[in-house]
């Protein structure tokens, strides 16, 4: 058993001891020390700490969540975007994106991303977690995985969703959730996904798998606010557990292994608040456990000695465990881009773009916790096959795409929608006095994969980022049939009677291109230029330390101890094997459940 601190501090001296203490036995020690205070991270110190005779250090490089307002209000989440609670990851330039660099938001504060997202509950296919157990991930399929999804839950059920079975969701989990308030113009969307073939889905959350369109369930309480994994899971309860630490504002720099038996073992990090501020060490009596991120993690092993034989010479790090898969099989969502519709007058929230439409939502979000700032910006979605013959593709259907699904019941494709104007690349400014409706594309099942690696050995320096977008053909066909798709759908009633399309915009420039163009202005050449213009990633990169049978092609067994050493586990997006057929936040949820009563029990 470690030694007994409390609450949560932001002073590294106060939990750990100076590096240049080199008996170990006079380090201040806990029985598990978690890195990374992320989606993961919460869970699993929340979930560990329920023993009181165990000891947990749960080490977040961020700021605490605790008052972040726009973190709290569910639909002003796009403003923590570039700032102190976002990581601002980019990748290389993107020879296929124009070069672009590609943002990705991650989230730097407790609970990580999940504190700063778009609040989506998804399951994701059933058949992607069976494809797993297909693989070899025997305890990973969706079976396996589900109890651990109805534990985390707390559903409040909705009166106006009374086909949603109760009874298939959990209601007594820390994570609260409910269902996403359509707007009007969004139950016209699914009736129009509905005429075009894509049949209607009561709930994505099901065995039934996520094929169809409906509304989203959204991780928000029953006062309005985000339930991210620090809400739900570090209440003021669990964190006056004499026996959690929370430590904000702290890197960890690196894992300490001992080389006192044949198999090296974690028994520590070493921490700092800045680069050139003094550095602590803290041991680990029973295991460290990584939850850095799809980022963080590979990037910490590899510092750490954990990695390609080829990058830890490159910057002559003593191997500890050489695993060739760390920061390799990298799989991010790409998106075609948002495209934007004009629409008639009242059918968007544009209104909240205007400084006074804005302060009237939020002054009601803030008494009452009821409006539009209450919601997800991402209120529903259509979750398809690419190859389906009876989808309306139109000129798309001659661009092939490769069957990449997980099965014949999983999606490859999905569409989303959002009552008002979005720029096309995600991150632009729209002119004054815009009013639209924008239709999002997102690929599910890439096959292009990049990789991580490291700029340098400080963790202080961010790593190198390829997400080696549409370098195979097929990634860029089913983009072009996912515009051709929302084209159809957006002539589709009664959808396309609320829109106010005069197919007159030529300039290829112009945010309601190619959703108003001209006819004849959609060339293929067109379209690709638009394409690699404003395609991005959809922000659900997984797989850079992957989950495996074999320590020659991935990083971690099947209960997630890293291969090559002992009392090392890792837990967050970068273990998924493959890629999620959906939104990726509610899967690790799962996991790091599943993960903490697996320690429990064996311990």
């Amino acid at each position: 058993m470690g030694n007994f601190q409390s609450k949560l501090v932001s002073d590294p001296s106060r939990v750990g001891t100076p590096s240049s203490e080199t008996d170990k036995t006079a380090w201040r020690s806990y029985d598990y020390v978690i890195v990374g205070g992320g989606t993961a991270g919460c869970v699993l110190a929340s979930r560990l700490s329920e023993d009181r005779g165990t000891t947990v250090l749960l080490i977040e490089a961020g700021k605490s969540n605790q008052g972040v307002l726009e973190s709290r209000m569910p639909l002003a989440f796009p403003k923590l975007f570039f700032t102190q609670y976002d990581w601002n990851y980019e990748t290389i330039p993107q020879s296929a994106l124009n070069d672009r660099k590609v943002h990705w938001p991650r989230g730097k504060l407790l609970g990580g991303t999940s504190s700063i997202n778009a609040l989506l509950h998804h399951h994701s296919a059933p058949e992607d977690y069976d494809n797993w157990v297909k693989l070899g991930m025997t305890g990973w399929g969706y079976n396996d995985l589900l109890p651990y999804f109805r534990k985390a839950e707390n559903y409040t059920p909705s009166a106006s969703h009374p086909d949603v079975d109760v009874s298939l969701h959990g209601s007594s989990g820390p994570w609260h959730t409910r269902q996403a308030d359509l707007p009007p113009v969004c139950h016209a969307i699914v009736e129009s996904c509905e005429k075009i073939g894509i049949p209607y889905s009561k709930d994505f959350n099901t065995k039934a798998g996520t094929i169809g369109a409906a509304n989203f369930i959204e991780f928000v309480d029953q006062k309005g606010e985000r339930s991210s994994t620090a809400t739900a899971y570090l209440t003021p309860d669990v964190l006056s557990r004499p026996n959690l630490t929370v430590l904000v504002e702290t890197s960890t720099e690196r894992i300490i292994f001992s080389d006192e038996l044949a198999t090296p073992r974690a028994i520590g990090v070493e921490l700092s608040h800045a680069p050139a501020a003094p550095r602590y060490r803290v041991a680990a009596n029973r295991e460290v456990i990584v939850c850095a991120g799809v980022v963080g993690t590979p990037q910490l092993l590899m510092i750490s000695g954990i990695g390609p034989k080829s990058e830890l010479e490159r910057f002559n790090i003593t191997p500890v465990s050489v695993l060739e898969a760390v920061g390799k099989n990298l799989s991010d969502h790409l998106s075609p881009g948002a495209v934007v519709f004009p629409c008639k007058p009242g059918h968007s929230l544009d209104n909240l773009s205007k400084p006074i439409g804005a302060a009237v939502a939020a002054v009601r979000w803030l008494l009452t916790g009821k409006g539009p700032m209450s919601h997800t910006v991402v209120p529903g979605a259509a979750f398809f096959r690419s190859d389906n013959p009876n989808l309306p593709f139109g000129p798309g259907s001659e661009y092939l795409v490769e069957d990449l699904t997980t099965g014949p019941g999983a999606p490859d494709a999905e569409l989303t929608w959002f009552p008002l104007v979005a720029h096309p690349s995600g991150m632009g400014m729209m002119p004054k006095g815009t009013q639209g409706i924008t239709l999002g594309g997102i690929l599910l099942q890439p096959k292009s994969k990049g990789s991580i690696t490291l700029k340098s050995t400080s963790v202080w320096e961010k790593p190198v980022i390829n997400g080696n977008y549409m370098q195979d053909e097929t990634d860029l066909n089913f983009l072009i049939r996912i515009v051709y798709l929302q084209q159809a759908l957006a002539q589709t009633p009664p959808l396309r009677d609320l829109l106010d399309l005069k197919g007159d915009v030529a300039d290829v420039n112009s945010i309601f291109w190619p959703g108003d163009a001209r006819p004849g202005t959609l060339t293929e050449e067109a379209l690709k230029k638009w394409l690699s213009v404003n395609a991005t990633s959809a922000w659900h990169p997984v797989g850079s330390a992957r989950m495996g049978t074999s320590a020659k092609d991935s990083v971690a067994d099947l209960e997630l101890r890293v291969y090559g050493v002992t009392g090392l586990r890792i837990c967050d997006t970068s273990v998924f094997p493959t890629q999620v057929s959906g939104h990726p936040c509610a899967p690790v949820v799962a996991i790091a459940e599943k993960l903490a009563e697996l320690i429990k029990t064996k311990q």
